[in-house]
């Protein structure tokens, strides 16, 4: 592959990321996410043809969804309970 081709790659990509619309009343979620597929195939092939290789994917780290959360109680339950029961309370005393 030549530079210019390389550079007319780099600027049909750089042109479909210009062209990326955000989701609103006349672009939907789909077509917005598969225009950012397709930006990132592009990005692929472009990084495949300048180092020969495929872009490494790294691997998400996972952690369990215990360990997530602290030990002890978790902060702001009593007052979020309490808040519910608020209009019950109101209510009775009515």
């Amino acid at each position: 592959m030549t530079d210019r081709e390389r550079a007319e790659q780099v600027h049909d990509l750089l042109r479909q990321a210009d062209r990326l619309r955000v989701p609103g009343h006349r672009h939907t979620v789909e077509t917005f996410l598969g225009e950012i597929g397709d930006l990132r195939l592009g990005l692929r092939r472009l990084y495949r043809d300048l180092t020969g290789a495929d872009l490494p994917r790294e691997a998400v780290p996972r952690r369990s969804v215990a360990a997530s959360f602290q030990p002890g109680s978790i902060p702001g339950t009593r007052a979020t309970v309490a808040f519910r029961a608020r209009p019950k309370a109101l209510a009775a005393r009515a």
